[in-house]
């Protein structure tokens, strides 16, 4: 284990979403420790708000107000890194928001704006970030997803469809990143005041709430922002060496997330004839006492084939 403090010294930094909430504590965290940062948020006062108590505090940063959301808006984003500090070595995708509705009354509006924000607005900045990072032979990225894309929260589709969505991303920028000096990964942070523009509160019923609640419970007291950043500034250090993993951080805990699949079933003869056959050995098929967490689709080949009778 390595006792020296990780810093970022020399290193230039972008968070979208830098205006309040995670994206504000990751910018701080990020300078405090040496970094040069590109604070973005959509909201001009809060951006130049995160910048301005870094640079109160002797650090270096820059207040950016492009929306994530369009391309140009990507675009400019990083041009801000390269233009002032002359380089883009980490990226932190934290911008978004949430709109709230049960699926049937969602509309597509609604559905649209939040992909466009989560999904197509990591893309839009990553693409031209991941280009310098290239170039450079360097680069650190983190996506957010979420618990509610993963493991599924109602009157949520458009943000679990976009948050997971993020999952897939990120796994093909880790790929073809890795020759490159390029590491992605995602985190599903857990906590409140987030920062997060949202309309209203998911229209819980009063016993969905009462769950949620218990669920909760023991959690609320540790689930503050300062509890994610930590972790999140290890991902982009130089010292990770993770890449393409999925991590859930929150109230003092760090886990692995993975998508795995089991051994399954096969068919005689490999030829599957029915669908009352599929139905026959479905127990076995959803069997996961023996399961791989392929790493690519070729992968997940390689594991099926591997286990052929």
């Amino acid at each position: 284990m390595n006792n020296a403090p990780i810093r970022f010294d020399g290193q230039v930094a972008i968070v979208t979403g830098a205006g309040s909430g995670l994206g504000r504590s990751y910018a701080l965290a990020l300078a405090s420790r040496g970094a040069a940062v590109v604070c973005n948020d959509i909201a001009a006062s809060a951006a130049a708000s995160t910048a301005h108590e870094i640079t109160e505090q002797g650090g270096s940063a820059v207040a950016e107000t492009s929306s994530v959301g369009t391309p140009a808006g990507g675009n400019a984003i990083v041009q801000t890194a390269i233009e002032e500090f002359g380089a883009v070595d980490i990226l932190i995708n934290n911008a978004g928001q949430l709109r709230n509705a049960a699926f049937e009354d969602m509309s597509v509006e609604d559905f649209d704006q939040v992909l466009q924000t989560h999904l197509a607005g990591a893309f839009y900045v990553t693409q031209p970030a991941y280009r310098h990072m290239k170039a450079a032979g360097y680069g650190r990225i983190v996506f957010t997803s979420s618990s509610a894309g993963v493991f599924g929260s109602p009157w949520q589709a458009n943000y679990a469809a976009a948050k997971t969505g993020l999952i897939g991303l990120c796994n093909v920028v880790a790929l073809e990143g890795a020759p490159h000096g390029i590491n992605a990964n995602v985190v599903l942070p857990m906590a409140l005041n987030t920062g997060i523009a949202h309309d209203a509160p998911p229209p819980f019923s009063p016993e969905q709430f009462a769950e949620t609640v218990r669920a909760l419970k023991p959690l609320i007291p540790h689930m503050t922002v300062e509890n994610v950043a930590p972790f999140v500034l290890y991902l982009v250090s130089k010292r990770c060496a993770e890449t393409q993993r999925i991590f859930s951080v929150g109230s003092g805990h760090i886990s692995r997330v993975f998508i795995g699949e089991g051994r399954g079933w096969y068919a005689s003869d490999l030829a599957l004839t029915s669908p009352e056959q599929a139905e026959a050995n479905l127990v076995a098929a959803c069997d996961l006492t023996d399961f791989g967490v392929p790493g690519s689709i070729n992968d997940e080949s390689r594991f099926i084939a591997d286990h052929m009778p």
